[in-house]
Formats: structure tokens, sequence, C-alpha cells
């Protein structure tokens, strides 16, 4: 608390707790003695109030600028150091986009991959009663479809090249 604003506080209180003397002083007739007791609490309440509010200023921190740090460098070591910087924070927005891409995937199951021999060659298809054992996923309903597996039984698969243009991912085991 700098000595201007002490001396302001000082000024200050004074200044009421004399007026409320003056105001105790006036004619009886004026003021009744309730009427003068609640003045003096409120004129003290006032006092006290610019008091604290003026040490309250005082004991907050201020804000200091941040040291500034002149350092020596060459053009070449600024250079270096830029160069060093911009490779480290290519390397972390690279990271960070990797672990973006792979959060959003899903990965399934080799063992679901079953090859199924079609009119045109042999195919690739996923299990979707392995996959409703194995994971809790949800696939894309665009790439199932029912694939007759006997005389009168159908069972329901997924395209596996359906599967990996829309995303997903087969696990190498």
């Amino acid at each position: 608390m700098t000595f201007k604003t002490k001396a302001t506080a000082l000024i200050t209180a004074t200044t009421i707790a004399l007026g409320a003397v003056a105001a105790t002083a006036t004619p009886a007739a004026a003021l009744g003695k309730k009427d003068r007791d609640a003045l003096k609490v409120l004129l003290g309440i006032g006092a006290a109030a610019l008091i604290l509010d003026s040490v309250n200023n005082s004991n907050r921190q201020r804000a200091q600028p941040a040291p500034r740090h002149y350092t020596n460098e060459t053009w070449q070591q600024r250079q270096t150091r830029l160069e060093r910087e911009r490779r480290e924070r290519e390397r972390r927005e690279a990271r960070d986009r990797r672990e973006r891409h792979d959060r959003d995937r899903i990965s399934l199951p080799q063992q679901c991959v079953q090859q199924v021999r079609t009119r045109t060659g042999w195919s690739e298809v996923v299990s979707a009663d392995c996959l409703d054992r194995h994971t809790r996923a949800r696939l894309p309903d665009r790439c199932s479809f029912d694939m007759k597996t006997g005389r009168n039984r159908y069972e329901e698969v997924y395209g596996r090249n359906c599967l990996e243009d829309r995303g997903v991912r087969f696990s190498r085991r």
C-alpha cells in the first residue's frame, strides 16, 4: 500500500467520522436518538468499507510484464532454431492427425473373413454372426446382404471390399 493510498484512506475515514460527529451535534429536534444511532452506524460501516476497499486494492497482484530475454544468437543459429521448431511442430501436427484418423476407425478381427465361391470366382465376405460374437461395432447397412448357404438357408454377410472402402480395418490375426 503506497503512502498516497494510505493518506487518502485516512483522510476519507476522518472526514466521515467528523461528519458523524457533526450530524450528532445538530439540534435535538432535528434528529431523534434512534435516528442519530442509525446514522452513526451507517457512517461507521461506510468508513470501514472504504478502508477495506483501499486495503484490498493495494493487496491485488498487479500484472507484471514478462521479462524479455534477448539472446545473442547469430543469424545462422536463429535459422537453425526456427527450422528445428518448424520440424517439431509439423511432427506434432502429423501425430495428432494420425490419432484423429485412427480414433474414428473400426477394427474387425480377421478370423471373421471367409472366402466364398461365387459365379464370378472367389470373393471375401465377413460373417455377421462372427462379428456379433467378437465386436460391438455398428457396420454400414449398405455393405450387408444375404448369402445362400444351403438349400433353404441364408446368412447375413458383409462385403469386405465395401467395408474397407468405408474405413473399416481388419486385424492381421
